[in-house]
């Protein structure tokens, strides 16, 4: 069984090759990557690394500088790999994020290099962007590439309820590529060790999509984590194991039509 986005990649850069029109449009989106998998991928909103990826709006001032690994064998039986490695430091007071990802196989490859940083516009409201640059590769082909720019929020309206949004690829430089905008907003309610978080998602030419992510903690030490997307039926589950200076994480990504993913990830907190 051949992996959905993949297939629609590949045949996307033969018809443009054969037709000779200059952009390409790439997947880059892997669902399955990072802890924010375990409740249903939703980044808008979140305290963690991969979340501050797509939205660097929720990064706060002063957290200690920290990096994460994560890797991702997407869908079981096939031979893709996924995984990135996640940077977050400050520099004069001002929080920046840096991360590279993968995805792909031997034929078959996509590479994604993100920076962003967030201001503070006023208590507990911020914006944030990211400058993104992709690539993406097929044997036999030329390499495609291409500059995008995204931009997110974020807005604590009261102690309980937070919300996000982002538009991803909001701006794009490069000819020979063509990522489809995203609008992504979402909202989550605390309600004591219980977090329920609600996103709907709009891409290009595609309906929306909510998605409905659940996150329980256990004290500091554990979180647990279950997720639905309404539109692709996928379900998710995961957990995540904190200390002081470490996190392990573990995530389960089902696909109604495709095989398993499973995913692990590594957090350092730095001195």
């Amino acid at each position: 069984m051949i992996h959905i986005k993949k297939t629609m990649c590949v045949c996307a850069v033969i018809l443009a090759v054969i037709s000779r029109i200059s952009p390409v449009f790439g997947a880059f989106e892997y669902i399955g990557l990072g802890w924010p998998a375990a409740t249903a991928n939703i980044k808008v909103l979140g305290q963690h690394p991969h979340q501050f990826v797509v939205n660097p709006a929720l990064m706060e001032s002063g957290l200690c500088p920290q990096i994460s690994l994560s890797y991702q064998n997407p869908f079981q039986s096939l031979d893709l790999q996924a995984g990135s490695v996640t940077i977050y430091n400050s520099i004069w007071q001002r929080p920046y994020i840096h991360s590279l990802e993968y995805f792909g196989d031997e034929q078959y490859s996509e590479l994604k290099f993100i920076n962003g940083t967030t201001w503070k516009l006023e208590e507990g409201f911020r914006v944030g962007v990211t400058v993104n640059y992709h690539r993406l590769a097929i044997t036999g082909f030329n390499c495609r590439q291409g500059v995008t720019l995204s931009l997110g929020s974020y807005a604590e309206l009261s102690d309980q309820i937070k919300v996000g949004s982002v538009v991803e690829h909001a701006i794009q430089w490069g000819q020979n590529i063509s990522l489809p905008q995203k609008f992504q907003m979402g909202g989550q309610y605390e309600m004591g060790p219980a977090k329920i978080v609600l996103a709907l998602e709009k891409e290009s030419a595609l309906p929306v999509e909510a998605c409905l992510g659940l996150l329980i903690s256990s004290g500091s030490l554990l979180q647990i984590g279950v997720g639905y997307r309404d539109l692709s039926g996928m379900m998710s589950a995961g957990w995540r194991m904190r200390t002081q200076r470490i996190s392990l994480h573990y995530a389960c990504v089902m696909h109604p039509l495709l095989p398993v993913s499973h995913g692990f990830g590594l957090e350092l907190i730095l001195p």
